[in-house]
């Protein structure tokens, strides 16, 4: 670890005329891509207010996409984005003027009803960052996203995209974090859905394994789903982002799979889903969905909806 202190402070501090570079990490290594994608938007914005550079560390804090063996020696975050300014972390850490960010305190483009309906252009003042290169997808990875969707989506299909979270999400409860909706609810609004906005397909995305087989179950030929290894979910109370699949390269292919189907979520007609980081990511990716439709059920631990 490079600085166990998470308040946003100085580590170097030299010359005020030369850059300031702003590092961008997270404490908590079972966290998943797009809650580091929101987060990190957060702290992208803030450092540009402050003509500070930002530069994303993903390499010396260990998390779900670097094999631990790989700590210190490879940024997991530049497996899938650019980075924000296209500064790597050596000219970073080699400046005269550097600032660790905080773990919290930061406002970041949440799982918020205000920022889904984008009450007061809340959503495209985010977008703006996505707009101006901040959070690039790597080209190679957005080729090869792009070649999947060839794959799955007839040009003239009309796709209701479905983002659901089950696993670590229901079982963890987490205070303030989004209830997700039960099952068979779900799956009664993606079918009302369907008829209302004339879609002929659904592209389901989640991570559950169990979600997968209900829907194909109930939904047929008509439930897309991307080929991915899905979670057949076994330890309640672990993070989902902490379970390995037994295959070479597993961290990296992880988080290349998850942000696939974020990707490919973005380029729907039409979006159903749960709250949670994921969404946001698609809401901030996607130029336009014709309709949307969200879960507001609460958050665990507090009284009232948003």
């Amino acid at each position: 670890m490079i600085d166990n202190d998470w308040s946003e402070h100085y580590i170097k501090r030299g010359d005020p005329s030369k850059p300031t570079y702003y590092i961008i990490r997270r404490r908590w290594p079972d966290v998943g891509l797009f809650s580091n994608f929101i987060v990190f938007a957060g702290r992208i914005r803030r450092a540009l207010e402050n003509g500070w550079l930002p530069v994303v560390d993903m390499q010396n804090y260990p998390n779900p996409y670097l094999a631990p063996e790989k700590l210190g020696k490879e940024n997991s975050w530049e497996y899938y984005f650019e980075q924000p300014l296209r500064i790597g972390l050596n000219q970073a850490y080699s400046g005269e003027n550097i600032i660790l960010c905080p773990e919290s305190g930061i406002p970041i483009p949440n799982d918020s009803m205000p920022l889904f309906e984008n009450r007061d252009g809340i959503l495209t003042e985010w977008r703006m960052l996505l707009k101006l290169g901040l959070l690039r997808i790597k080209p190679a990875i957005m080729a090869d996203i792009m070649e999947v969707r060839k794959k799955l989506f007839a040009p003239n299909d009309r796709v209701l995209g479905v983002l659901l979270r089950g696993t670590d999400y229901v079982t963890r409860r987490l205070h303030n974090h989004p209830i997700p909706p039960p099952l068979e609810y779900s799956a009664s609004i993606v079918v009302a859905k369907l008829q209302e906005w004339k879609c002929n397909k659904i592209f389901l995305a989640t991570e559950d394994k169990g979600i997968v087989q209900a829907f194909k179950n109930i939904f047929r030929d008509t439930c897309i789903i991307f080929d991915r290894e899905y979670v057949d979910y076994k330890v309640p109370g672990q993070a989902v982002g902490l379970v390995r699949i037994d295959r070479p390269n597993d961290h990296f292919i992880q988080g290349k799979d998850y942000l696939t189907q974020m990707v490919l979520l973005s380029t729907c007609n039409d979006f159903v889903a749960a709250r949670c980081s994921g969404t946001v990511g698609v809401m901030l990716m996607a130029e336009h969905f014709e309709h949307t439709y969200f879960f507001n059920l609460g958050r665990y631990g507090v009284i009232s909806l948003e």
